[in-house]
């Protein structure tokens, strides 16, 4: 039978210690979606996304929205756009530490992310209250390795859809994979510090250094080394599909092509992608991995039917787990800033400050949760 946490009172429960025996599921073979076909193309491999993009530019060109327009598609697009943060990008910080608070296993193996490493944002918070410059550096520090960690976790999702459906990659073939989608990664960073027009100066009213700029040449390699791994990736695809008649799924390539566009575009297209991306497809996805395998860690050992999760995450355990993290993310990014403005502090300092903070612990954590080549986090993952 289903977890009775799940399928008797739609409540979350705590995760089986695995005693008992498990149920046969209904269907053969891992389910080939996070949580369905629709939910995915919107909120996980970047149709979404994509979309908002679209109707960006047939209502407004290549401008990204802001209260200075006065057309009605302006309105609703910053409006979603924002919302978007809120409800999806901000509170998918706050799923990393369901994550490691989720059951006695978690608890016990990550003991030092959800203690020690936690501990030390609150030096780090203190010192951006205090010392001047700071956030402005943290903030920095966060913008430089931010397109890193979308792209760490691109990589992930697309080999979870990949290996979903079969199409398996030996070692050679998934560093190929990875090291295409790295080169954007070292391609983009060298770029930012390089060329002062790529780098922002100002983050939501809180100023930034530039740690500038390197010398031309070696934005020279990193461009020749992303177009060789490009090359390198289109071979590898062409070959799969010649060789052994297999074509990497669809998902994958959107997730693939969603990433690459958010690090390769340029000018106003850039900034649209920033506008959308965080919140529908960065954020969005996230949460959506992060809620099935929350319900897939309770109900698997019970026999749950993961076919069937859908059901699970578009119902009341789903909303209940979404209502926590969407909580508990606006407390960090609008309480805590909101409380530090009533006693004095710039609401935009305070802002940034949590962003750096939230998101080191974040960044950190993630590189040592999510790893296929763990066997418990990988079955849960694919099944």
């Amino acid at each position: 039978m289903v977890s009775s946490s799940i399928a008797s009172s739609g409540a979350l429960g705590q995760p089986s210690d695995g005693q008992s025996e498990a149920i046969p599921a209904a269907h053969s073979g891992p389910y080939p979606w996070i949580i369905s076909p629709i939910f995915d193309f919107i909120f996980v491999f970047g149709g979404g996304a994509i979309a908002l993009l679209v109707l960006n530019y047939v209502y407004l060109g290549w401008r990204v929205p802001d209260g200075v327009m006065t057309s009605p598609a302006a309105w609703w697009l910053m409006t979603v756009g924002f919302l978007s943060q809120h409800i999806f990008a901000d509170s998918h910080n706050s799923a990393t530490y369901l994550r490691i608070w989720g059951s006695d296993e978690d608890r016990a193996r990550f003991k030092f992310h959800r203690t020690w490493l936690a501990y030390s944002t609150i030096p780090m918070f203190i010192m951006g209250l205090t010392i001047p410059g700071l956030v402005g550096a943290f903030v920095y520090i966060y913008l430089i390795t931010v397109y890193w960690h979308y792209v760490a976790q691109a990589f992930g999702i697309a080999l979870i859809y990949c290996y979903k459906r079969g199409y398996m990659l030996n070692n050679m073939e998934k560093e190929i994979f990875r090291w295409f989608l790295f080169s954007i990664v070292g391609y983009t960073t060298i770029r930012f510090l390089t060329y002062k027009e790529f780098s922002p100066r100002n983050w939501f009213g809180v100023d930034i250094p530039f740690w500038g700029p390197l010398p031309e040449v070696f934005f020279f390699i990193a461009r020749f080394a992303c177009v060789g791994m490009t090359i390198a990736f289109v071979v590898l695809l062409a070959r799969k599909y010649f060789k052994e008649n297999k074509m990497m799924p669809w998902p994958s390539l959107m997730i693939v092509a969603t990433v690459a566009g958010l690090g390769l575009s340029q000018d106003a297209a850039n900034s649209m992608f920033w506008f959308y991306v965080p919140g529908f497809f960065h954020g969005s996805q996230y949460l959506a991995v992060c809620m099935a395998y929350y319900i897939k860690e309770r109900g698997m050992p019970n026999g749950m039917d993961t076919w069937n999760i859908t059901k699970s995450a578009l119902g009341s355990p789903g909303m209940k787990y979404l209502g926590l993290v969407i909580l508990s993310g606006c407390f960090f990014y609008i309480g805590i800033p909101h409380f530090f403005m009533q006693i004095g502090q710039p609401y935009s300092l305070v802002a940034g400050l949590v962003l750096a903070c939230v998101n080191y612990h974040h960044f950190v954590t993630d590189a040592a949760i999510w790893r296929l080549r763990d066997p418990r986090c990988r079955k849960i993952l694919l099944a």
